[in-house]
């Protein structure tokens, strides 16, 4: 017996002998001598869920965490529709707090930064939501573009988004065994932030969407921790029967000191709120930042910069093709590479502190990477990832809209209300307009809804696009709907104010109402034309007019 119990202390000894031997390194030490850099340079975290929403502390228990993690900056992001006035920037233990929002859309999750409150919910299709967010002034990126969980994903990498996170922490971890993710949890409880940094892989296929973007449009890029202050708190993963037992882990602290934003201002933080919060808004939109996996090394900071003649284009920014040379500087732990992509591809490379590289005709999108042996990922995680510069030409002024041929629907068409029990609803018809009045009942959400319908009895023909002109007495969004003789209704959203809008709605645009598959019914078989009011845009109790005139179809070409 005594044998036997030597001889399983002695195998659980050896055991953690090799674990503690092999875990993952402490952070490499960088010797930073360009001090005006490095204080123009501020690290912080982005995308952070507080317990407003499904995180598991409150803003101070999270700058807290960011600071003994060395940040200065936090970005929190629960999830909302945008209608709740965000709370003023502000610092708390040093670190400056920033509100923002990460909305749900159909096609995936919207981050939106730098919004005041919206005049109703935003959500519903992820176009809708990205005009939204422009229109108000805010600046948005997709989140989590590539995760496993289809609902996640982001679908249509067509659409005008301002950047993408091209790093998610919550979708690294989900391609990981379960033997991996045990060892993970023993390496984090000795060295959290390396632990959580060693699920990181180069996520090539994100990476590869947006070079292929960059090359002809601006897209930024940043890296999302998506802290919720431990496994289980997520919204996304309430009903899925996921175990919450490992309840704060990973902690806030855990999440901010495996990577980092590195946001590069003019100058330091004053230490003044608005200010300093409107310093790194227009920073992080104009794309002057750059990732740093500190778990790896640091202090992290990095120069990209674009000279032409005397003058010089920084990261983020946008210049007309033509000759350049363009400069990375960073300086790096022994043997890592300085890596020049353009378009995603390596055009330049060294093993010291600097690239430089003349280009006799820049087009496209020149961005950096630095490379240090031996790290997280296969394939490995760069330690830095640089915003581009974008050489590109000016985009073409807009042009006036053509005048579209379209069919009107005939004089006395029938129109009618359709809503829930409790919400209220008219449509007053003349030779002019239709005007469609509509109260939401209130206070509670319960599925409300209110719809002016149009009868098209056949005249739909074969339409390429609905058309008509609206104006609403307060800002709104209108889901512009088809429905067939099944049932089914196809939909777009479309915005209203009290400018009159001269609308056009493709067909081909339309998009499930009723979240249904497959394509969409020939549009001769279109029975109603409605325009829907409901929570996916609206609150409880909300009321408006809308009057609707020349309501036609565009035939096909």
């Amino acid at each position: 017996m005594r044998k036997a119990l030597t001889l399983t202390a002695a195998v659980v000894a050896a055991v953690i002998v090799f674990l503690l031997v092999s875990l993952p390194p402490n952070p490499r030490v960088v010797q930073v001598t360009d001090t005006v850099l490095a204080q123009r340079t501020v690290a912080g975290a982005y995308h952070v869920h507080s317990a407003r929403s499904d995180g598991s502390g409150d803003r101070h228990a999270i700058a807290q965490a960011a600071k003994r993690a060395g940040l200065q900056f936090v970005v929190i992001t629960d999830h909302g529709d945008g209608t709740r006035v965000p709370d003023a920037p502000a610092y708390a233990d040093g670190v400056l707090c920033v509100d923002a929002v990460e909305v749900s859309t159909n096609g995936g999750h919207y981050v939106a930064l730098d919004l005041g409150a919206a005049p109703y919910p935003l959500g519903g299709d992820a176009s809708a939501v990205i005009e939204d967010v422009s229109r108000l002034g805010g600046f948005g990126f997709a989140a989590h573009p590539d995760s496993s969980r289809a609902e996640l994903a982001w679908t249509d990498w067509s659409l005008p988004f301002d950047g993408v996170e091209w790093l998610n922490a919550d979708s690294e971890w989900r391609n990981e065994t379960r033997r991996r993710l045990v060892r993970v949890l023993f390496d984090y409880l000795v060295r959290p932030g390396p632990a959580l940094a060693s699920v990181l892989d180069r996520p090539a296929a994100t990476l590869g969407r947006w070079d292929a973007l960059s090359m002809t449009r601006r897209v930024t890029s940043i890296a999302g921790h998506d802290a919720h202050g431990g496994i289980g708190r997520s919204a996304e993963y309430r009903g899925t029967g996921r175990s919450s037992w490992l309840a704060g882990v990973p902690s806030y602290e855990g999440s901010f000191r495996s990577f980092s934003t590195r946001v590069v201002l003019d100058s330091g933080f004053s230490g003044e709120a608005v200010a300093d919060s409107r310093r790194l808004l227009a920073a992080m939109r104009s794309g002057r930042m750059f990732t740093a996996i500190d778990a790896v090394a640091g202090p992290a900071v990095l120069d990209l910069h674009a000279a032409r003649g005397d003058s010089l284009t920084a990261m983020g920014d946008t210049i007309a093709p033509g000759p350049a040379t363009i400069t990375v500087h960073a300086p790096a732990p022994a043997g890592a590479r300085i890596v020049l992509l353009h378009n995603g591809d390596t055009v330049a490379e060294a093993g010291g502190g600097a690239v430089v590289l003349d280009v006799a005709a820049a087009r496209g999108a020149y961005r950096a990477e630095v490379r240090v042996p031996g790290g997280p990922g296969d394939p490995p995680v760069p330690w830095l990832l640089s915003n581009p510069i974008y050489f590109q030409d000016p985009a073409p002024m807009p042009q006036p809209r053509a005048a579209v041929a379209s069919v009107p629907l005939p004089p006395g068409i029938s129109w009618h209300v359709e809503k829930d029990r409790g919400s209220t609803g008219s449509v007053v018809t003349s030779a002019a307009e239709a005007a469609f009045y509509y109260r939401l009942r209130g206070p509670s959400r319960a599925s409300q809804f209110v719809a002016a319908a149009a009868d098209l009895q056949g005249h739909a023909g074969a339409p390429a696009a609905v058309t008509f002109t609206a104006t609403a007495v307060r800002p709104v969004r209108v889901s512009v709907q088809l429905r067939y003789r099944g049932g089914e209704r196809w939909a777009h959203s479309v915005y209203l104010d009290d400018t009159p809008r001269d609308v056009i709605v493709p067909v081909s645009g339309m998009r499930p109402a009723d979240h249904q598959i497959g394509q969409a019914p020939p549009a001769t078989s279109a029975v109603s034309l409605l325009f829907v009011i409901d929570l996916t845009n609206a609150l409880p109790g909300a009321a408006n007019t809308i009057r609707i005139s020349r309501v036609g179809f565009a035939p096909a070409p």
